[in-house]
């Protein structure tokens, strides 16, 4: 199993809980392999990749950073800081490391992109994820709820949906751009995703599952498993938004049975319209911890 790090963002110092995917819904993967990409060594390997070209068009100059987790969503879910009144800041190996601004440098991806990739290029997909995001996060959702996607984007349904499959492309590529920037082998391809962008056209192998969430803010690791027998590939990562979260998932075309609460832009039984999953991962792991605390304590 491959891991490109986690981050966490809380308005308050704390213990930081981080998703470590043990729970994920899916069980049919042996790992075959299991590497945790350094924290610490990552940085500066990343950002020496800054002189590069954007790893999108391959063209431009890499000289603009995407945020982690989306500016606008930071804003609306915790608010704006300062250096008075700060947000802390939560990783594998620090927590509790103030954050006195929006733009920190601490909240943008060390893997840049071009100036044109980050504006003209994607700013659709931006504004298509930053409107679903509001939407969903003023609803009280409930888990197995069926959303329509119209009800969220009345107008250019289809295609502002693909813009906000589009939108989550650009975040797990400058992941795995990341990852292979710091020499890190990572079984997934990146050009697909950049063609994906640069067409304009749904990556096949890349879904996502829209969840009620736990309260965390922040995303989780990219995890990437191999499974025993096939050796097919499978990866997941976790967006979280407070009440929402959205995994995305690599799953290799023709390997997996599809899901009722996964939805892609070429699914013709799940495009139009998509269900709430359960991914309170943080509160199911704390029951399950008061759980075995009980089992611990009754007498044999």
């Amino acid at each position: 199993m491959w891991i490109v790090r986690s981050l966490q963002l809380s308005r308050s110092a704390k213990g930081s809980v981080f998703r470590s995917f043990s729970s994920f819904f899916f069980s049919i993967a042996i790992v075959l392999a299991v590497y945790q990409i350094p924290q610490k060594a990552a940085e500066p390997a990343a950002a020496a990749s800054a002189e590069a070209l954007c790893w999108i068009c391959s063209e431009n100059k890499a000289d603009s950073g995407e945020h982690k987790t989306k500016r606008s969503d930071l804003l609306a879910v915790l608010g704006k800081p300062s250096q008075q009144a700060p947000f802390f800041y939560h990783y594998l190996h620090k927590a509790n490391r103030p954050v006195g601004s929006l733009d920190a440098k601490i909240l943008k991806s060390p893997v840049r992109i071009c100036s044109q990739c980050n504006s003209t290029r994607t700013q659709p997909h931006d504004r298509a994820w930053e409107t679903m995001s509001d939407r969903l996060r003023s609803r009280r959702l409930t888990v197995g709820q069926m959303i329509r996607c119209d009800s969220i984007f009345p107008h250019c349904t289809k295609r502002e949906m693909l813009n906000v499959h589009l939108f989550f492309l650009k975040l797990t590529g400058c992941m795995l751009a990341e990852a292979k920037a710091n020499g890190h082998e990572v079984p997934i391809a990146l050009d697909p995703f950049s063609t994906a962008i640069m067409s304009g056209r749904p990556h096949v192998e890349v879904h996502l599952q829209f969840g009620r969430n736990d309260g965390i803010v922040g995303r989780s690791n990219l995890h990437v498993w191999k499974t025993d027998p096939g050796g097919s590939i499978l990866g997941a990562w976790l967006y979280d938004l407070g009440t929402i979260a959205v995994s995305v998932l690599y799953m290799q075309a023709g390997r997996f049975e599809h899901r009722r609460d996964i939805w892609h832009p070429h699914s013709w039984t799940r495009r139009k319209r998509f269900q709430i999953a359960d991914v309170m991962y943080s509160k199911r792991d704390e029951a399950e911890l008061a759980a075995a605390e009980v089992a611990a304590a009754a007498p044999a």
